[in-house]
This record gives C-alpha cells, sequence and structure tokens, in this order.
C-alpha cells in the first residue's frame, strides 16, 4: 500500500502521524474485500495519530438500491436490504479487528450510518445546509447533478432518478468536507483507494474556489485526504 495522491494535506503531514483516520466504504465499491481492508487497517493503525475509524455508507445505499432496482418486487424493501449488508460489512470488520492485538484493537471504531447521523456533530449541524444549497441554490443543484451523472455512468437515467441518486453525494457530503467528530474523537484524515470527482469538487469549495458563500456556512475544519492503494 502507497500513498498515491493527497488533497489538503502532504506525504510528510500523513508519516508525521498528524491525523486520526477514518475508512469510508461504499457498499457498492468492490474494492473493499477481506484483504484489501486488512491492508488498509494495517496501513492506517501505522500512520494514524491515535484512532482508526471505519465508516460505512450502508444505510445510505438504499439510495441506490431505491433508483436500480424499483421495479423488482423482490428488492421492495431496500433498507432493509442495505443495513442487512451494513452488519455483514461490521461483521467482517470486527474479525479483521479480533486478528490484531488488544492494544490495536481498542484504537479502532465502527461506525454504521445511522450511528453516524446521532453522534456526529458536524453531521448533525452541516448536513441540513448542504441540504438547502441544494434546494434553494441553482448553480449548486446543477454542479451534484453533473457529478452524479460522470459518476453513474454504467446506465442512463431519468432527470428524477439522477436527483435521487444526488442525495448519495448530499449525506456523505460534510463528512468528505469536514470529517468525522465521534465519541469526543476527530477523524481528520480520510483514507480512500481511489479518486473521485466528489473528492476534487469538495476540495475547491474548501479552498473557496466554488460556492465561498456556502464556504462561510461550513465548518472551519477541512479533512485531509489520501489516495492509498
Amino acid at each position: 500500500m502507497k500513498i498515491q495522491k493527497t488533497l489538503n494535506t502532504t506525504k510528510e503531514e500523513i508519516e508525521s502521524k498528524k491525523f486520526n483516520i477514518f475508512i469510508g466504504i461504499s457498499l457498492g465499491n468492490k474494492w473493499f474485500t477481506k484483504e484489501n481492508l486488512r491492508e488498509y487497517l494495517n496501513w492506517a493503525l501505522e500512520h494514524t495519530k491515535d484512532k482508526v475509524l471505519f465508516w460505512v455508507g450502508d444505510k445510505i445505499q438504499a439510495i441506490n438500491y431505491n433508483v436500480r432496482n424499483k421495479n423488482h418486487s423482490k428488492y421492495n424493501n431496500n433498507n432493509n436490504r442495505a443495513l442487512k449488508n451494513g452488519l455483514k460489512i461490521k461483521e467482517m470488520l470486527k474479525e479483521l479487528i479480533f486478528e490484531l492485538p488488544k492494544e490495536k484493537q481498542n484504537k479502532i471504531k465502527i461506525l454504521r450510518w445511522e450511528e453516524y447521523e446521532k453522534f456526529d456533530a458536524f453531521d448533525k449541524k452541516y448536513t441540513p445546509i448542504i441540504y438547502n444549497e441544494f434546494e434553494t441554490n441553482p448553480k449548486f443543484l446543477f454542479e451534484i447533478l453533473q457529478l452524479i451523472k460522470q459518476l453513474r455512468t454504467d446506465r442512463k437515467f431519468s432527470d428524477e432518478e439522477y436527483l435521487e441518486l444526488s442525495k448519495y453525494l448530499l449525506e456523505e457530503f460534510v463528512g468528505s468536507y469536514s470529517g468525522i467528530n465521534y465519541e469526543l474523537n476527530y477523524y481528520g484524515m480520510y483514507l480512500y483507494p481511489k479518486e473521485s470527482l466528489l473528492h476534487h469538487f469538495i476540495e475547491k469549495l474548501q479552498q473557496g474556489k466554488m460556492f465561498p458563500e456556502l464556504n462561510k456556512k461550513l465548518s472551519k475544519e477541512k479533512v485531509a485526504l489520501a489516495i492509498v492503494n
């Protein structure tokens, strides 16, 4: 595992263990196998300041299921399907954690989406602001729709479906922008295997190059990102 690219930080800062690290897990991303996650966890433990957190995007995966499988009766309860898949991820992560010595186990947390919504201070305060911007600022709406159209290229969707799929980006926006504040620990570096257009959009917003008025409304905490694979 090597650092391929950084945003909002440097390799030197990462090597100096400046940040607590969080690992975002997208249920639809097939890269997140047990072997890859084991390597990611070991890398994170070697480079983190104190703690490592797994951020599991399970509940929000129902947004994708709702759009992609809406005509299939067996997928009517897509929220339950997403939560069940999230539980499988959690169990796999627990197996990886239990492989480690106790002192390392104590440094690791698993945060599923429902817990994130309940306990993360940034999400509670700033996600409503992001939704309001989406609903009231046509330029921001346009940029988010352009992002989702570039990210979802396996088939065409209707305008209504693109609007629905955009909610996935809105839900993960604040964590990707500000980091995660959970159980009195701030996780300020995001570890991910591949660059995303969303990451670059957020970087421009963090720097005030886009939507400077929105930038002023959001947290002063700006997440660092490391692309590692």
